[in-house]
């Protein structure tokens, strides 16, 4: 478990309409390892949590909202990672995203060189989340225009050829 300090997050919330919902996601947070303080303001349409820094209390508190049939707005996005060569790669990726603040899930893929982020939006953005990798030497790719998408379909390209040549040579070896 990784303590970040005293942490106080703003989370988006859907489907409040009355005290009453606000009651019923105030007493489920309760419940909520982690969860110091917590407050549900229903104009404002938001859960104000104050957890004791670790990083799961976010996960469990989206996963008790949901679980009393209310929401979480949360924002669930695929990004191209860049420079991973293997497997333990996507493993690092995964480990570093999921420990960013603000991030509810994260899978990383390494045979499509994606990662599949859900992240609350008052919390982090994609700038944070790439920052966080390129800390680690990867990079996540968040630009979304069509000079970007083409330059990614080049990198692509290129490393499909590189594994090309691997095999080739490799292939003239074996029979030699």
């Amino acid at each position: 478990m990784v303590n970040q300090n005293n942490d106080t997050m703003s989370l988006p919330l859907e489907g409040i309409d009355s005290e009453h919902c606000a009651l019923i996601i105030d007493k489920g947070l309760s419940k909520v390892r982690g969860i110091k303080t917590h407050t549900v303001e229903v104009n404002n349409n938001r859960a104000v949590i104050n957890t004791d820094g670790t990083i799961e209390v976010l996960k469990e508190t989206v996963a008790a909202i949901r679980d009393l049939g209310y929401e979480v707005s949360t924002v669930k996005k695929n990004f191209p990672v860049l420079n991973m060569t293997c497997a333990s790669c996507a493993v690092s990726s995964e480990s570093i995203l999921k420990s960013q603040p603000g991030v509810v899930d994260v899978a990383v893929n390494y045979a499509n060189a994606t990662a599949q982020v859900e992240y609350v939006p008052t919390i982090t953005d994609p700038h944070k989340l790439k920052a966080a990798l390129q800390a680690i030497g990867y990079d996540l790719m968040i630009d979304e225009t069509e000079e970007a998408k083409d330059q990614l379909a080049e990198l692509h390209k290129q490393k499909a050829d590189i594994l090309k040549r691997k095999q080739l040579v490799q292939s003239c070896f074996q029979y030699q």
